[in-house]
């Protein structure tokens, strides 16, 4: 005897609203409301008979409490029974996320059967088959997907999601050989060889990869997703030099390509080319005046480059974007600071609130004080700022080294960095920065064992390379291993300008006046610094251009008219 007939369709509109519990979603994209009639007629109506209702409610139950297997078995039985492809569907994905391919064959053929011209139908059997490892029929269901696909105009997301079923397959070659007979069926579709270079990405092949993102930025020149994944695949295989010449060609042809763009100054900051990044955020700016974080990135690379004014106006603007930014007022305070102007830094100081940069601004008023000429004073507030974890001990102790260093009380520094280390031995910036303080008091065995303990435990410490070549080319004649220390510092940071000072300074000494004059240019334009003005300005003395030395001392004297280093050697040379 029948129960009171209930139409399946209707009942099951209802019951799969719940996805089975760990199982995927029924669809990703749900049919255009004008099409969800037509669907819905298409769907068989059938007498919810009482073993139908008992095999869809037990899958159901099956899955929510992860026994797909059985939820498998019972719905498959309801799809036979009622031939509804939504619960073939149901049966088909359920054993496909657990694997039971040939589970999953039965479910797929029938949704297939039943939805014949239905995308994810389709591509389910291929997947599966692939899982039978079946890839000749596979590729066939493929090309049915990719010719339905291609009728909707979905061509893009589908290769797409092809080469990321292809690539969860175990045999890597089989599944690229597939995908390379898709593509060649489209060989004038950009995202056909946009997603075979995905695949290969994927399959841990950077040859193919370079080969299919060149096809498709060919066919696409100004495609930026195809050329932020070109640059992704050149990172990669640490060819930094063709990213960057890559990235600068695409946004010159391309001035538009914001995103390019974005991602090439950040590229750049990577790479520590001050200058060059800032330029390229600047124009993200232009394109985006109210784009907070650019604003951002081109004051602090302002205040990098030394470029004050610049700093100034874009960290200002970054305030008026974002008023709770105090990381901005951290710089804005560190810009007066430069400038002399005390007052000015106290009061970006005093008005941060954020606890994230609440201990250095303490450390930067005790800093203000002491540049007031208040030493012991600045001492006893630095002392009695609150020290939370051990970065914050060692900062205290290197801001109060920086006061003692400035007031040129280096034996009094020296002894600070000794103590501190005797608790923090193994720290390395109080290691360094004794190093330093040490060269002020010619204690240069002691530079070099600090030096050397850093490297010991960091061999590739570019500040420690940099600071132990510099010292041995300008303080004693040991120029071979200076030579080796600073060019094992240029091959990790190529374009550091203080490297390449000394690299220039090193030059000089060895009387090679060309190749000085060459790396400190270098450097002076990356950063414009009043020490490396006065190297430049000492070399192209030496080397007879007194005109051009005069014009860059001269230049320097306008931004850091006070600057020791710069004022002994104008005074040196008498002018």
């Amino acid at each position: 005897m029948k129960e009171k007939i209930v139409y399946l369709p209707v009942l099951l509109m209802v019951l799969l609203l719940t996805a089975c519990a760990g199982a995927p979603a029924v669809r990703t994209e749900s049919p255009p409301p004008q099409l969800q009639t037509a669907i819905e007629e298409a769907l068989p109506s059938v007498e919810l008979e009482q073993d139908v209702l008992y095999d869809v409610l037990l899958g159901e139950i099956a899955g929510k409490r992860g026994r797909i297997g059985v939820s498998v078995d019972v719905l498959a039985r309801a799809a036979r029974k009622t031939r509804d492809p939504r619960l073939a569907e149901r049966a088909a994905r359920a054993a496909l996320y657990i694997k039971d391919y040939e589970a999953a064959l039965a479910n797929t053929e029938l949704w297939v059967e039943l939805q014949p011209e239905d995308i994810e139908a389709r591509s389910a059997l291929a997947t599966t088959l692939l899982g039978l490892n079946r890839p000749v029929e596979a590729q066939l269901h493929f090309e049915k997907v990719l010719a339905l696909a291609a009728a909707e105009d979905k061509l893009e997301h589908t290769f797409l999601r092809i080469a990321s079923i292809l690539g969860q397959q175990g045999n890597r070659a089989t599944a690229f050989e597939l995908m390379e007979s898709l593509v060649r069926l489209y060989p004038n579709e950009p995202h056909a060889h946009f997603a075979l270079a995905h695949l290969a990405v994927r399959a841990d092949d950077p040859v193919q990869a370079r080969a299919a993102i060149d096809q498709a930025l060919a066919l696409r020149p100004d495609w930026e997703d195809a050329a932020l994944f070109k640059v992704r695949i050149l990172i990669s295989r640490k060819d930094n030099a063709a990213a960057e010449g890559f990235s600068q060609d695409f946004v010159r042809r391309n001035p538009d390509a914001t995103r390019v763009r974005l991602n090439y100054a950040r590229f750049l900051v990577d790479l520590k080319q001050w200058e060059k990044a800032r330029k390229q955020f600047k124009r993200v700016v232009k394109d985006a005046p109210n784009d907070a974080d650019a604003v951002m990135a081109v004051g602090l690379l302002a205040l990098q480059v030394n470029r004050l004014d610049e700093a100034e106006t874009y960290l200002k603007r970054n305030l008026e974007l974002q008023p709770d930014n105090d990381q901005a007022r951290l710089y804005l305070g560190q810009v007066a600071e430069q400038r002399r102007q005390y007052d000015e830094a106290e009061r970006w100081y005093r008005e941060i609130n954020d606890e994230n940069y609440d201990f250095e601004a303490q450390t930067r008023l005790a800093v203000i004080i002491a540049l007031r000429g208040d030493v012991a004073a600045a001492r006893k507030r630095l002392h009695g700022i609150r020290t939370r974890t051990e970065r914050e001990r060692v900062q205290a102790v290197l801001t109060e080294e920086q006061i003692l260093r400035e007031a040129k009380q280096y034996g009094e520094a020296f002894d600070v960095l000794t103590r501190a280390l005797a608790s923090m031995p193994a720290q390395h910036d109080l290691l360094y920065a004794r190093a330093l303080v040490a060269e002020k008091l010619d204690k240069l065995d002691v530079v070099e064992r600090d030096l050397r303990a850093v490297l010991k435990r960091d061999p590739k410490n570019v500040n420690a390379l940099n600071a132990l070549g510099y010292t041995l080319a300008d303080r004693t004649d040991r120029y071979e291993e200076a030579l080796a220390l600073l060019t094992e510092a240029l091959e990790q940071k190529p374009n550091d300008p203080f490297v390449l000072d000394s690299m220039g300074w090193l030059q000089y000494r060895l009387g090679n006046y060309d190749e000085a004059i060459r790396y400190l240019e270098q450097a002076l334009a990356l950063r414009d610094d009043a020490e490396i003005s006065a190297h430049l300005g000492e070399v192209l003395w030496i080397a007879g251009d007194r005109t051009q030395a005069r014009t860059v001392w001269r230049r320097a004297l306008k931004h850091t008219p006070d600057n020791e280093s710069l004022l002994s050697i104008i005074k040196k040379f008498g002018q």
